[in-house]
């Protein structure tokens, strides 16, 4: 690890006195809700913390972790390719929360949801063609096992979509059957947020930009602070 990255595991595992559990997951909340990954990492120490005094809080420990490394995720797709430092310390940061939160699995009762949670934290740490093969058969089990064990478990169904949108041309990369799975998802639960910002993303991509904007306009009516939907309404149609 970098310097940077170590002082960052450092702080991360610091212990602190234990939070009250409601403001905790308010918390976690808020920085799902306003999109902020430092919120999120600082909600995440608290539910560490909390965790730690009451192991019964390893759920809400385990959302906040997901959490933290997809928002360091966002973080990392948006800094550009030449700010390599900053990649690879954001690079290790995720790395860092998704292995403990993979940790805290086992602690949690099988079912869809923990197998779908543990295919969003592994594909966090992809992130090049050597972390693909590394991780790609884990992700793929995992999503395998949520949509068994809960065929209808719509954030499963958004999990499956995303290598069909995010794999390059000519290893999978099919937005069309990722639309497929997001509409599966959305007619189960049309207030899902994160499905509505992938499927615009789909549609964005197959030049569909009046389906996209319908789709970034739903997510921002269920979330005004959807910084994504706002970001992509911003961007001019061609860009």
């Amino acid at each position: 690890m970098t310097p940077l990255a170590l002082a960052f595991a450092g702080v991360l595992l610091a212990a602190g006195p234990p939070g009250d559990p409601a403001a905790v997951e308010a918390a976690v909340a808020r920085a799902a809700r306003q999109w902020d990954a430092d919120a999120a990492v600082a909600a995440l120490a608290q539910a560490r913390t909390l965790a730690r005094a009451n192991p019964s809080a390893r759920a809400l420990q385990l959302r906040a972790g997901l959490l933290a490394a997809e928002l360091l995720r966002v973080r990392f797709e948006a800094t550009p390719p030449g700010e390599a430092p900053t990649r690879q310390t954001l690079g290790q940061q995720i790395d860092v929360i998704a292995s403990e939160a993979l940790d805290l699995l086992p602690s949690q009762p099988e079912s869809s949801e923990r197998e779908r949670v543990e295919a969003d934290l592994v594909a966090t740490m992809i992130r090049s063609d050597f972390r693909a093969r590394k991780y790609q058969s884990r992700f793929e089990a995992a999503v395998a096992r949520a949509r068994a064990l809960d065929p209808r478990n719509p954030r499963a169904l958004v999990t499956a979509a995303k290598p069909f949108l995010f794999a390059p041309p000519g290893h999978g990369h099919d937005p069309r059957a990722g639309i497929e799975l997001l509409d599966q998802a959305l007619a189960l639960d049309p207030r899902l947020e994160a499905a509505l910002l992938l499927r615009a993303f789909a549609r964005d991509q197959l030049g569909d930009r009046p389906a996209a904007e319908a789709d970034w306009r739903a997510a921002l009516r269920l979330n005004p602070d959807c910084a994504p939907a706002r970001q992509a309404m911003a961007r001019p149609p061609d860009s």
